[in-house]
């Protein structure tokens, strides 16, 4: 029976795209191309938090970055992402029924920023990788919410917009979904006899 049920962040319970946050991030920068996913470089050490925000971008755009550009990026970054209305809806809909956490791959930036805005309210464990310095799917990282929720992987539901995170917390004996939309998530969670 599922009592715990955990959440990513990035593009599960907040929406935004790398893709709009670099495209913005061009123009401000005066650079004339278009973001493609290839591009992407998963940049290990930040979420991990052993560089800063302002380094990560240095070695992402690598070209030069004044200081009011700086503080421009820095805030695109803090607004790419937030909870869509119905999400949080159907999140505090969970919490009725069930004990919330997060595990996700984060930021030294968003983080304090989700908080400020209320947004971890509803959660009771956070696992945040630039606090552990551990990033999924690092098995290690699902071990410490299980530990810190007290918690029994087969009582726990992980929701995951990457299937390489969810197959390590399958590994461990947890119930999962890939989330792709509110929509799809509703479904899959009624499929689960989740209950909101």
């Amino acid at each position: 029976m599922i009592k715990v049920i955990f959440f990513d962040l990035g593009n599960t319970y907040a929406q935004g795209t790398c893709a709009q946050f670099v495209n913005r991030s061009y123009k401000v920068l005066g650079i004339n191309k278009t973001f493609s996913r290839k591009e992407v470089v998963f940049d290990i050490a930040f979420n991990k938090g052993e560089i800063d925000i302002e380094e990560f971008f240095k070695r992402f755009f690598n070209v030069p970055i004044s200081p009011e550009q700086m503080h421009q990026l820095i805030e695109l970054w803090k607004n790419n992402w937030k909870p869509a209305p119905e999400m949080l809806e159907l999140v505090n809909a969970l919490k009725q029924n069930y004990r919330l956490g997060i595990i996700s791959n984060s930021d030294a930036i968003n983080s304090p920023n989700y908080a400020q805005k209320g947004w971890y309210a509803p959660f009771e464990v956070l696992i945040l990788s630039h606090e552990l310095g551990l990033l999924k799917p690092d098995l290690k990282i699902y071990e410490i919410a299980l530990e810190k929720m007290h918690a029994e992987a087969e009582e726990c539901l992980f929701i995951d917009d990457q299937e390489d995170c969810l197959k390590t917390a399958r590994e461990l004996g947890m119930k999962t979904i890939l989330y792709r939309s509110i929509d799809q998530l509703k479904k899959d969670l009624k499929k689960q006899s989740i209950q909101f």
